[in-house]
């Protein structure tokens, strides 16, 4: 599993983590349904079938459009990893940021050096280190 899966994986399962432990406060907005179907996402993403998707971009667009209460709980980078339409959820200044930071990992990857993506794209966020 590629390093990009094995992220979007981790960041599918903290989505999955949360909500659940938020459900039963939820007054039903958070669906076993919901749950299930970011399991199936990490199932078809950790297979590498390219359904997980079209899949994941169909939950992420599902919750941003008929249950927004939860869009919260979503890391933004979700969005920018499955694309298409899931890119109408960021602003302008966070497709800027995630394009600067694709470029600079192409680089680091090209040089063969250690990339941290949080740490970019925090320093691009805020134009601070995280230790400044």
């Amino acid at each position: 599993m590629s390093e990009r899966t094995t992220e979007l994986t981790r960041l599918l399962s903290n989505l999955g983590e949360r909500l659940q432990t938020a459900q039963p406060q939820s007054a039903g907005l958070i669906s076993d349904e919901i749950l299930q179907h970011i399991d199936r996402v990490i199932d078809l993403l950790t297979e590498q079938s390219d359904a997980g998707y079209q899949s994941g971009q169909e939950l992420l667009v599902d919750i941003f459009t008929h249950r927004p209460q939860l869009a919260p709980a979503i890391d933004r980078q979700l969005l920018w990893y499955f694309g298409g339409e899931c890119l109408h959820f960021l602003t302008d200044d966070e497709i800027d940021i995630f394009q600067q930071t694709d470029e600079l990992e192409a680089e680091a990857t090209a040089a063969g050096t250690e990339f941290n993506r949080d740490q970019v794209v925090l320093t691009l966020k805020t134009g601070q280190t995280p230790d400044a």
